[in-house]
């Protein structure tokens, strides 16, 4: 358990690489059966981009649920995940995130120690597609409970955090919290998460990933960091370790097995090019994520699946630090009444108001150097900015950042953003008709129950729809963006990595999260979709290779 090297080279029973959700999880349940584990972190801080999100699983049919109220069942769950995958989805995956969820959590909780709590039945916590069958509101995401960094000793300052994830506010509150219905005094200093007064103790997606980090010291995991792996090691058809570098010099990592968990390749512009249908302009993955998994699966003879999708989440400018614009995911701004969202050519082209993954595939694919709906505008008025923080935080007092236009007129909004003043002034003035009846005639905006639950319950007639009708307005550019990308190495339902050549697991290789396969295609099944799947997957791998090590769990 140290990160001076001088476990280099030592075997191992599971060698996995990175240190997200994914990773942590399988090495865990592989040391709390008795097998030695090494983990590779490719960056110098653990958690990966798990320990900066959100930090929820989607787990369906959990043993939380009926805690606050929720009921599931394996038909709803997998008739669920069918109808959001559609003909892309893969039947073993779907059953495997279904049938091993649960157990994973009820393993880590009674083997490990891990608490976890269900969002409430109440408010946004709701599945992202809620019109589809079998979807269920609430309970199917399980967050855990708060962390105090300095239960980690020595390893407190080599884990990932992000200070707003201090809060003590769970995941759900978070959000709305985001939203502010009612603006404060000081908007940045809630949309930062308002920091717990124990700023030792973390909350949300650094919780899991510290926590999960903690029970694997607890269980002699080795966890060595500023360890990128580049090639793995294959013996007569066999993988068998890696072949990495530390501190500058090359080393090799000999393992019985090997889990792959490095995650997507958004920071590699390369394969970005290569793989995506559409520009990832800006993203919430860490930049150590750039693909490596995926090349040392290809090159060892693995089947890819899924490339070409993302996590999807459109970004808008959030601020300026330094002289630097910080982006954000655009989300609860796009649901409130007084928003509306044009494509280039002054149009609207979507129901503003659907969740990010759905949004961001609104954008559309590549129509020559860009999406047909791309460069997007955010657009709102002074009633908005007056009700809602979220808003205000975008209009910060002095100087006008250069990505924020104002105008006294749509008219006026329009030349400033290079957009058909015509086109523009008509389609407010439909969108506003539709505001006023509450009835959106093109998208339907507000009568699905995700828009409901994340509008302003206090505005009517439809919840989420409000007119452009007070200046000065406003215009912000919204750029396609995910949190991470996902698909990779193909696996099946126990995430053995699958070969390009007779489709037969490829002895001694798994995967698991954004550099594989192993979760819902072609959609975000609710809050967590990302860890959930991931977690649970990384779980099978374990549970297949404790199996072949004759070791009992």
């Amino acid at each position: 358990m140290t990160t001076d090297g001088s476990t280099l080279g030592d075997d191992a029973d599971l060698l996995v690489l990175g240190s997200g959700a994914a990773g942590l999880t399988g090495a865990l349940v592989a040391a709390i059966e008795g097998a030695r584990v090494t983990v590779l972190e490719k960056a110098a801080l653990v958690g990966g981009t798990t320990a900066i999100s959100g930090g929820g699983a989607w787990i369906p049919c959990n043993a939380h649920m009926a805690e606050v109220g929720v009921s599931d069942s394996r038909e709803e769950a997998l008739e669920y995940l069918r109808a959001c995958s559609g003909e892309s989805g893969d039947e073993e995956i779907l059953a495997a995130i279904v049938d091993h969820g649960a157990p994973m959590i009820e393993f880590l909780e009674q083997r490990a120690g891990l608490k976890f709590q269900a969002w409430p039945s109440v408010g946004g916590a709701i599945d992202y597609r809620p019109w589809l069958p079998g979807a269920k509101h609430g309970g199917r995401t399980l967050e855990v409970e708060g962390f105090a960094l300095s239960a980690l000793g020595p390893w407190a300052d080599k884990i990932r955090t992000d200070p707003g994830l201090r809060s003590e506010t769970n995941l759900l509150e978070y959000y709305r919290q985001m939203m502010h219905l009612e603006p404060p005094e000081s908007p940045a200093l809630r949309m930062a998460g308002m920091g717990s007064a124990d700023v030792d103790k973390y909350w949300r997606g650094t919780a899991l990933a510290a926590t999960l980090l903690l029970a694997c010291l607890e269980r002699g995991v080795t966890v060595q960091v500023e360890t990128p792996a580049s090639k793995l090691i294959s013996e007569d058809g066999r993988v068998v370790g890696v072949h990495a570098s530390w501190q500058g010099r090359p080393v090799e990592f000999r393992a019985r097995h090997v889990l792959v968990a490095t995650g997507g390749y958004t920071h590699s512009d390369e394969l970005k090019r290569l793989w995506m249908p559409t520009p990832l302009v800006y993203t919430c993955d860490v930049e150590s994520n750039e693909g490596d998994g995926h090349l040392m699966g290809i090159a060892a003879g693995a089947q890819v699946a899924g490339l070409g999708d993302a996590w999807w989440m459109p970004h808008v400018p959030m601020g300026v630090h330094n002289g630097v614009v910080n982006a954000g995911g655009t989300r609860e701004d796009r649901i409130l009444p007084h928003t509306m969202m044009v494509n280039p050519a002054g149009k609207r082209f979507m129901n503003e108001a659907v969740n990010y993954y759905d949004a961001g595939e609104s954008f559309g694919r590549k129509v020559g150097a860009a999406p047909r709906n791309y460069p997007a505008w955010l657009l709102f008025d002074q009633e908005g900015v007056d009700s809602y923080a979220i808003l205000a935080f975008k209009v910060p007092p002095g100087d006008r950042p250069e990505w924020l236009h104002v105008a006294d007129s749509i008219k006026q909004l329009a030349a400033m953003i290079g957009v058909d003043p015509q086109t523009l002034v008509a389609s407010v003035e439909r969108f506003n008709g539709f505001a006023q009846t509450g009835v959106d005639e093109d998208f339907h905006r507000g009568e699905n129950p995700w828009d409901r639950a994340w509008g302003d319950p206090r505005h009517g007639p439809n919840p989420s729809l409000g007119t452009l009708a007070k200046a000065p307005f406003y215009a912000v550019p919204v750029y396609p963006g995910c949190i991470a990308t996902r698909g990779g190495l193909r696996v099946d339902a126990s995430a053995r990595v699958l070969s390009a050549i007779d489709g037969t697991p490829i002895p001694g290789l798994y995967a698991s999260g954004n550099c594989s396969n192993a979760a819902a295609a072609g959609a975000y099944a609710g809050p967590g979709a990302t860890i959930g799947p991931a977690m649970t997957f990384s779980y099978l791998a374990a549970l297949d290779v404790l199996s072949r090590l004759e070791i009992k769990h």
